[in-house]
């Protein structure tokens, strides 16, 4: 496989129970990332995709220094795959921790194991602040093999990967495509595959595999639901490992008989970690690792920790089947995939020269509270870079507001039968009225709310903008806009950071509907908002960078920009064929429930004339910045 939809295939990193992982390159931005590529036995089910494409939304927003960021997925060629930051060094090799234990030698020093937990329990602990619909974001499938090491100037930095994907398929089917791929990936032959004994190696990694899972994964008479606690058992498994380099089987001695010269109570930690009873075991890990490693030495005989030799036979029986499985192969492939989880002339209206008005509310937007330090606690020099954002002064600023004009309430044509599939079919639909902005809002209006919020992150710790994608650029604690730019469309916005911004000046996001209905600027059956035709008089297209906001003629509503300039985001969900359901639902349509991706309307300053049609479509994942995404506000009418 030399390419994958936009991605230049340069190596293949490696193989898991996710699927096949490859180093790649974007076609135009050159900038490398790490591409796994899910196995064709599940992306063929189009439950497991439904639930997987509604799931990766949530995924797609951790932002952690200790979590390998995960940008979309994709679909090309036949396949779907992730698209994640390349934890790689500068010979494109990566390293995972199991590959970094070897390297280190048979035991580490205890400020060493010390940092790497600590960073693994910081994201472990962030992570399971997020929830899903219907449960706490947790690992469920932390081994040495998805933890990756890198030896910075300041230190050890750990990322963790592959947040969530055990949810979407389940323990039992990511056992059975760990063996699965690892098989694949010694080309072991079908006569091979059918045969006893196994190769040693996939017996070992599938071993690993299943020494991180908790009781309540393994066992299903236990009867308990996995939760953020499976996490919990499996820190306390990888604390075990990195001391003793080996997991806790049996009757196992703890660190203190392993490794005397240990100072911190490394016991404790571990065997509150792996409490059968998942209610005893610890809620945090950083607070754990606070509390429990700096208790004296004292006897834990009383705490209940998981009995071996209580369990030893369903061991031996669950890995005797899962090693037998290979020999039944068609069997089990049919059970992974039955189980997978505007029609008439409109005059401009001014706000000035009608009765109705916008409603302006301003809200409370909560600023970001940022957890402690993990590092805090160290009385002593550490060589390793924890997450710690700077204090920034909080400052009470008032909005620079855009001036508005009001769109009638009506029924309108939107969609195009000559266009993008997602654009079909054209179709009629009703609308309130509404207000929105005349043109996108500026960097000098969007420098004020960054000083409101003190930083470039929102309460949920999502990003509003990234700096380096903007105008905007901080100095010396202040915030600086380029020489030429104030009144330019404010780049590097994120879905949040636009939402966040319209609540704060008491507006809204417009809806697509509304979007495309103000971009027709009345005329009956416009391609674009001049009409049937554009040219570079009219919209800043196809050029070389922004302009200047309200540079260009504005459309028949009196709006500016509404094509051309910058892409802008709309408050829906992206589906591509959302308009066969609008089409049965025309009154307000305010897109589909859930979804991946959020819509972007109207093309940008380096886009085709293609891309200026009214109806062009648009998308991508909320937390996605770049040099052409902006937005206007638009409010309900009184």
């Amino acid at each position: 496989m030399n390419s994958l939809g936009d991605y230049v295939i340069l190596k293949k990193l490696g193989i898991g129970s996710f699927g096949e992982v490859y180093l790649a390159e974007h076609r135009f931005i050159k900038n490398k990332v790490a591409i796994k590529v899910l196995p064709q036995e599940l992306t063929s089910n189009d439950e497991f995709i439904k639930n997987f494409e509604k799931d990766v939304g949530v995924l797609t927003t951790l932002d952690h220094p200790a979590i390998v960021k995960l940008h979309n997925i994709s679909h090309a060629d036949g396949k779907y795959f992730l698209v994640m930051d390349a934890m790689v060094d500068s010979n494109n090799e990566m390293l995972s921790l199991e590959r970094y234990l070897k390297y280190k030698g048979d035991v580490l020093p205890e400020i060493e194991v010390e940092i790497i937990l600590r960073q693994v329990a910081s994201s472990l602990d962030y992570a399971h602040k997020v929830g899903f619909d219907d449960d706490l974001l947790a690992h469920r499938s932390l081994k040495l093999s998805n933890i990756f090491v890198k030896n910075t100037e300041t230190g050890i930095r750990v990322f963790v990967s592959d947040f969530g994907l055990t949810r979407l398929i389940g323990e039992g089917k990511v056992l059975f495509q760990t063996q699965k791929m690892l098989l694949k990936e010694m080309s072991l032959n079908d006569e091979l595959v059918k045969s006893k004994p196994h190769n040693v190696e996939t017996s070992y990694k599938f071993l690993e595999n299943y020494n991180f899972l908790a009781p309540e994964q393994r066992f299903k008479d236990l009867n308990e639901k996995v939760t953020i606690k499976a996490d919990i058992y499996s820190f306390g498994i990888l604390a075990y490992y990195l001391i003793a380099r080996e997991f806790p089987e049996g009757y196992f001695d703890l660190p203190s008989k392993i490794a005397p010269e240990y100072k911190l109570n490394w016991d404790l930690l571990i065997c509150k970690c792996l409490q059968k009873d998942i209610s005893k075991r610890p809620e945090k890990l950083i607070e754990a690792l606070n509390s429990f490693l700096s208790t004296e030495q004292s006897d834990i005989s009383s705490l209940e920790i998981l009995s071996w030799e209580e369990v030893e036979k369903k061991v031996e029986n669950a890995m005797q089947m899962s090693f037998e499985f290979s020999s039944d192969f068609n069997k089990l492939e049919k059970e992974l995939k039955e189980d997978l989880p505007p029609n008439k002339s409109v005059k401009f209206t001014s706000v000035e020269e009608t009765d109705q008005k916008p409603i302006i509310k301003p809200q409370k937007v909560d600023r970001p509270i940022y957890e402690p330090d993990p590092g805090a606690i160290f009385q002593k020099e550490l060589n390793v870079s924890y997450y710690h954002p700077k204090k920034v002064e909080i400052k009470d600023v008032e909005p620079i507001l855009t001036e508005m004009v009001i769109v009638p309430g009506d029924s309108y044509f939107r969609g195009s039968d000559n266009g993008s599939r997602d654009e079909k079919p054209r179709h009629k639909i009703s609308i309130n009225s509404f207000a929105l902005d005349i043109h996108p809002i500026t960097n000098d209006q969007f420098v004020r709310f960054l000083e409101f919020m003190g930083g470039e992150k929102n309460s949920d710790n999502n990003d509003i903008i990234r700096l380096r994608n903007s105008r905007i650029k901080r100095s010396a604690g202040k915030l600086i806009i380029e020489s030429g730019y104030a009144k330019h469309p404010v780049v590097g916005i994120t879905w949040y950071g636009a939402q966040a911004y319209a609540k704060w000046v008491g507006k809204r996001l417009p809806t697509e509907a509304e979007w495309e209905i103000a971009a027709t600027g009345g005329l009956k059956d416009a391609q674009y908002p001049s009409g049937s035709t554009l040219d570079h008089t009219q919209a800043n297209f196809f050029n070389s960078d922004t302009t200047s906001v309200m540079s260009y003629p504005p459309n028949g509503y009196g709006l500016y920009d509404v094509v051309g300039n910058v892409y802008e985001w709309c408050e829906d969900w992206y589906a591509y064929n959302y308009y066969d359901l609008s089409l049965q639902e025309p009154e307000n349509p305010k897109g589909p429930q859930q979804g991946v991706y959020r819509v972007l309307r109207g093309g940008c300053w380096k886009s085709l004339k293609e891309d200026m049609r009214c109806s062009h479509r648009h998308r991508n994942n909320p937390g996605t910045v770049n040099g052409t995404y902006g937005f206007r506000c638009a409010t309900d009418v009184s």
